[in-house]
């Protein structure tokens, strides 16, 4: 009986092991799709010019890019949603037969990238923190530079790093997917080789900063008019070239200087991005990786406005620790994913009301300065009397 039982041990763990394997496999592909399309939505344009080929070889290589993608693609598990994915990919590989317009080709490149994300719950942000582009740049200079120049110039021979509109077309997820061995070829096992996570995060912030070298900040107020911007996943997805203008500036700047936003990011905004992150863990079969995320929203992001919430609305508090509770059990015990995704999403909910009603009212500032007004007021009234009857009394005498 006992023999039985470790056999059975042994098999559940042989499967899961084997499990665990396919799905980084399959990130893998999906990784490597991803990371074509993002060359074929920023190089098309170099290679085609209102209908006419401007760089053969260049123009052959994006087409190349389209039939390795949908390769890579049918070899994903099959799934609701990956035939129309499919049908896509065929859609961009005939707009490239067409030499159709690059700014159409481009968004649809991009598009079909952000479908194939959704559809295999890619991991396309860090649940740490950004850190600095300086952490990076003595990486950069002893592997990168020979090649892209010291200061991202390209020398000629690359892509210059620093033109802020090629840039604005890349996702920092998109830089990040460049210097993965397993996904991208165009490095060599010397350059990117012995990275790991964090170290190509901090290149990809090094390469975005290229951009804004030298440039002012971004007005504050665009951080609170863009909040989702300056948090992750926000930041790590977004391709600047798709929002406002004032927007586009402003995130080009803030990937750039991860380490000097952070105090204009909300704590509740964070915990919602870590939580967004914690369902594409889960969803995509990660339990401790969505456990250990749930676990940052809760303490970076929640529990410094712990008290502060309590305070403002008690009910609220309760509902929240609640859910919190009711979350955590959840993954421990491998609850099915329809449950965890609506807890989830109800805790982002509750997290959402939180941050507004600590926000002040909206005039609330005004409403400070009549308070001041009105006491200075009240004061220099109170003063008026004293010395009035101060007065009167020593007239008496």
């Amino acid at each position: 009986m006992r023999n039985s039982w470790t056999l059975l041990l042994l098999l559940a763990l042989s499967v899961q092991s084997l499990w665990a394997q396919q799905v980084a496999e399959n990130d893998k592909l999906a990784a490597r799709a991803s990371n074509l399309l993002s060359y074929i939505a920023v190089g098309y344009g170099d290679a085609i010019d209102k209908g006419q080929i401007i760089d053969t070889g260049l123009y052959q290589l994006q087409q190349d890019h389209a039939a390795e993608a949908l390769d890579l693609v049918r070899k994903l598990p099959d799934k609701p949603g990956r035939s129309a994915l499919e049908n896509s990919m065929a859609g961009l590989q005939a707009a490239l037969s067409r030499r159709e317009d690059a700014e159409k080709v481009r968004r649809r490149a991009n598009e079909i990238a952000d479908r194939l994300a959704a559809l295999y719950q890619m991991q396309r942000s860090p649940a740490h923190s950004l850190p600095s582009a300086s952490l990076a740049a003595p990486l950069f200079q002893q592997r990168c530079a020979s090649c892209h120049g010291r200061w991202g110039q390209g020398d000629g021979a690359l892509p210059d790093l620093r033109d802020a509109r090629r840039m604005a077309s890349f996702s920092l997820y998109d830089l990040y997917n460049t210097l993965d061995p397993n996904v991208d070829s165009v490095h060599s096992e010397r350059v990117d080789g012995d990275l790991n996570s964090r170290q190509r995060w901090a290149l990809a912030v090094t390469v975005a900063a290229f951009a804004v070298k030298n440039q002012l900040p971004p007005s504050a107020d665009l951080a609170e008019r863009y909040p989702a911007l300056i948090s992750l996943p926000g930041m790590a997805v977004t391709r600047p070239i798709e929002l406002p203008t004032d927007a586009r500036s402003a995130l080009l700047w803030w990937r750039g200087h991860p380490h000097l936003i952070r105090s204009l990011e909300h704590p509740l905004t964070r915990a919602e991005g870590l939580l967004s992150l914690a369902e594409t863990a889960y969803r995509g079969g990660d339990n401790a990786g969505a456990y250990h995320k749930l676990m940052l929203a809760y303490r970076e992001g929640y529990k410094p406005l712990q008290q502060s919430i309590e305070m403002s609305d008690r009910v609220l508090y309760s509902k929240l620790q609640a859910q919190w509770q009711t979350l955590r059990r959840e993954v421990l015990s491998n609850a099915p994913n329809t449950d965890v995704i609506a807890s989830i999403q109800n805790l982002g909910t509750l997290l959402g009301r939180a941050r507004a009603r600590l926000e002040p009212m909206p005039g609330g500032h005004i409403s400070y300065l009549w308070a001041a007004l009105l006491f200075a007021l009240a004061l220099a009234l109170g003063v008026s009397l004293w010395w009035g009857l101060r007065w009167r009394k020593r007239s008496r005498l």
